[in-house]
């Protein structure tokens, strides 16, 4: 597989990659042509049992050329929650087609929000634990600190 080319080498050596059976491509995504994106695969990599990044892909006659967008940015790696780049998704999914668009959510839906929501729950119940002892604790140095603290006999 050949990797980090431009969109405009690979269009204009098309039918040398042909010739050489060369047809799966890795683009440069600064030269990649969002518009052009024909459907949506999952990245191969995994972070909290799901996906971390897809492939936009683009079909032109023999060439199959995509290129990854990763959900999250390098400061997220080591941290014990998900840090997905609101922004910088949202730029990628206002410059996709329609029918990309739809296909992006729909590989969401499926691949990243079941073990996204899992994780969340698993994350609030675990802070809702915590809280509760911090509000125990407090409670119990307010009343060690009251003036004539009402001992059981």
């Amino acid at each position: 597989m050949i990797w980090n080319k431009s969109y405009a080498w690979c269009k204009e050596n098309e039918k040398h990659l042909e010739a050489l059976g060369e047809t799966d491509l890795v683009i440069e995504a600064e030269t990649a042509p969002y518009d052009k994106v024909t459907r949506v695969a999952d990245g191969g990599s995994r972070r909290f049992n799901g996906p971390c990044g897809v492939y936009l892909v683009i079909e032109e006659g023999p060439l199959t050329l995509k290129w990854p967008v990763d959900f999250e940015g390098r400061d997220a790696n080591g941290r014990g929650v998900s840090l997905f780049d609101r922004d910088r998704l949202r730029e990628v999914m206002r410059k996709l087609p329609h029918k990309a668009r739809l296909a992006f959510g729909a590989f969401l839906t499926r691949e990243v929000l079941p073990d996204l929501e899992k994780r969340t729950t698993e994350l609030r119940t675990a802070l809702n634990q915590q809280a509760d002892s911090e509000d125990c604790v407090r409670g119990l140095v307010a009343f060690a600190n009251e003036p004539k603290a009402k001992v059981a006999a």
